[in-house]
């Protein structure tokens, strides 16, 4: 019938497009539309972790851009790889398979939802968005993100992403061959009143219109939890990254995204919402995907060494940019590091310039003593010394006095770790949170399921639903605080040993006291 054969074309977009022939209900599609399912040579890649990608045109349009290509030289873990020595994967693997997931969930919902509900060309966004939604990141991906604000600089990586995907946009609008006209034609089009399909993709990368998931047409909500789903983090971008990291990190954490994406569907729910439904089976397996994204961020992401090279990192691009400020007028000083680490590090152009390797030769060669011991030590492996950790937990919401107690020792161990930063030089203390990707929220109070027979409900995490008791035991605590006391110390012999190791035996007895006074309980790690 006509309904498989449009789904046969967009599963196999190689397949030629007959004149005069109805597409997904859509008379007379634009040409740029048309460019969508008429035949073209698709590129295609093995990859490691999902076998055969097939990449759209439009989609190779944007990796051959400079801007994408630097994604090769961003290592996806950070500084993960001095602990996990294989764990050297780079942005552009990932975003790779983020569009591809994408273009599988958008296959999947194309064939059984009619076009005036999904069409091709919001298929399309959403694989495109998926592909550039890591555009954003700097030198060590999220770690860069973390050095700014260290140095009062509020930066984010998906509004960065939105910048450098707009330049992408303008640098092919440039171009005169018959792609590249196409391309532009596509994302000039309209998707709604005043809502260009560029303006969709960058749109679908914030996970709203300009990061506000409020302003999101109720009918097309599903669309926004493609890549970026701010309601319940379930996403081909977590999929992606949670196998991808697991394989390179040699966890056993790994899913079957084709199966988890095959039983998704599009319903309607409260508030006149359609959302991405989960198959009421497929909720344990959301379970697991959560529990081992947090063992993930404490075995690697936030592993208790790995975040004592970033400190080290830290304290050399700190130290970088004392020396740029007070030799600013000096001739001989690189004006790239003065540019790029110093006047303006969140800007497009330094982005652009940036990567992981061009840093390191930055903080080692332009940027005085102090930054260039600092990076040799990284590069020798010498870290600060974790002396001691404590920690709080939140093990229910349903406890509205709890979950207070729990957000006032969080605001007062937040003043404790600043005052400590501030009047220490030798230690520094650092805060982490451990938790479901949803804060001091249940991770199931935002999510909907259906039954075999079509019908929705609402999960509840605290409540009295018997199919979700088993996933309650599983989720024992769902948010942990941990503060971590790192000696600023990477490796050197003590001059005087008996004097260092009473100085340790103090400052941990004065950390462990101040954060006692915040409700917070020494943890071994």
């Amino acid at each position: 019938n006509a309904t498989s054969a449009a789904a046969c074309l967009f599963i196999n977009p190689l397949l030629r497009r007959r004149k005069g022939q109805i597409l997904f209900g859509c008379h007379h599609p634009e040409p740029a539309e048309r460019a969508l399912m008429e035949f073209r040579p698709l590129k295609t890649i093995n990859d490691p972790v999902h076998g055969t990608i097939q990449v759209h045109s439009f989609a190779e349009l944007i990796m051959d851009r400079p801007q994408f290509q630097r994604l090769r030289h961003l290592k996806q873990l950070a500084l993960t790889d001095l602990v996990y020595p294989s764990a050297t994967k780079t942005r552009f693997e990932h975003s790779l398979g983020t569009y591809h997931l994408a273009w599988e969930l958008g296959k999947k919902l194309r064939s059984c939802l009619p076009e005036s509900e999904f069409s091709d060309s919001e298929a399309l966004c959403a694989a495109i968005a998926g592909l550039c939604h890591d555009l954003g990141h700097g030198p060590f991906s999220h770690l860069w993100e973390s050095l700014l604000k260290s140095c009062g600089i509020d930066y984010h990586h998906e509004a960065m992403s939105v910048q450098v995907f707009q330049s992408i946009v303008t640098d092919i609008a440039s171009r005169q061959d018959q792609e590249s006209m196409e391309f532009s034609a596509f994302m000039d089009r309209c998707w709604r009143p005043n809502w260009t399909h560029k303006q969709l993709v960058c749109d679908l990368i914030r996970g709203g219109p300009g990061g506000d998931s409020e302003r999101i047409p109720p009918e097309k909500q599903f669309l926004f939890e493609f890549v970026n789903n701010k309601r319940t983090g379930y996403d081909v971008d977590k999929l992606d990254y949670m196998n991808r990291d697991a394989l390179s990190l040699g966890l056993p954490n790994r899913f079957d995204a084709t199966r988890q994406l095959s039983l998704l569907r599009v319903l309607p729910c409260p508030g006149n919402r359609k959302l991405l439904v989960l198959r009421d089976k497929q909720v344990l397996d959301y379970i697991n995907l959560l529990i081992s994204r947090r063992m993930q961020h404490y075995l690697a992401y936030q592993h208790v060494k790995s975040v004592a090279f970033e400190k080290v990192l830290q304290d050399a691009l700190s130290a970088a940019r004392r020396h740029l400020q007070a030799h600013r007028d000096d001739p001989d000083v690189n004006r790239l590091a003065i540019r790029y680490l110093l006047d303006e590090p969140e800007s497009l152009e330094s982005l652009l310039w940036l990567t992981d390797d061009r840093l390191v030769e930055l903080l080692k060669q332009s940027c005085g003593s102090e930054a260039a011991r600092l990076m040799k030590h990284l590069e020798e492996r010498r870290k600060y010394r974790h002396l001691a950790s404590v920690r709080v937990a939140l093990h229910s919401t349903a406890d509205d006095e709890a979950t207070a107690v729990y957000k006032n020792q969080l605001e007062a161990v937040k003043i404790a770790v600043t005052h400590w930063n501030a009047s220490r030089s030798r230690s520094i203390a650092e805060l982490r949170k451990f938790d479901y990707g949803c804060g001091p929220q249940h991770p199931l109070d935002s999510v909907f399921c259906y039954s075999k027979n079509g019908e929705v409900r609402q999960c509840n995490g605290d409540g009295d639903s018997e199919s979700l008791l088993f996933a309650d035991l599983q989720l024992a605590a769902l948010h942990i605080t941990v503060v971590r006391l790192y000696e600023r110390t990477a490796g050197e012999p003590p001059a005087d040993a008996a004097a260092v190791k009473e100085f340790r035996r103090r400052e941990v007895a004065d950390f462990r006291e101040k954060m006692s006074a915040c409700g917070f309980k020494p943890t071994a790690e």
